[in-house]
């Protein structure tokens, strides 16, 4: 982000105007002016002038580490999203594979229940008389 002179604590329109006046127009600018450059300015004693690049530079480290923390931002959501997209797939894939050991279970379930209804069906045959003769008494 691009910040104004005034936006540096002890800076205010008339220190850059006058600032401007001695070609320091930027805060990058006045960043790379060294301490006695600034002292040449009038109003500004090597204290102010320490003070003042100081917080030319907090202001600048505080740009610097919002980019980053934008920038850890961005790639934590893009990572979450890539995680989500893994998590589903899988998640698929395991219903995919649960409905298939369902169906080969019910098949074989079905399987038995037809060989022990058939197997039923030969006892209760085999259990009832045969019609037609009767025993004689």
């Amino acid at each position: 982000m691009k910040h104004l002179l005034t936006d540096i604590t002890g800076i205010g329109e008339s220190t850059a105007a006058l600032l401007a006046e001695h070609g320091i127009d930027s805060v990058k600018t006045l960043r790379k002016t060294g301490i006695k450059k600034l002292c040449r300015v009038p109003g500004f004693s090597e204290t102010r002038a320490t003070v003042v690049l100081a917080s030319a530079d907090a202001l600048t480290a505080s740009d610097k580490a919002h980019k980053q923390a934008e920038k850890d931002a961005i790639q934590a959501a893009r990572q979450t999203a890539k995680d989500a997209e893994k998590a589903e797939k899988l998640a698929a894939k395991n219903a995919k594979k649960v409905t298939r050991q369902t169906e080969k279970e019910t098949a074989k379930l079905v399987k038995q229940a037809d060989k022990d209804a058939r197997k039923a069906k030969k006892t209760n045959k085999a259990d009832k008389p045969k019609k037609g003769k009767k025993k004689k008494k």
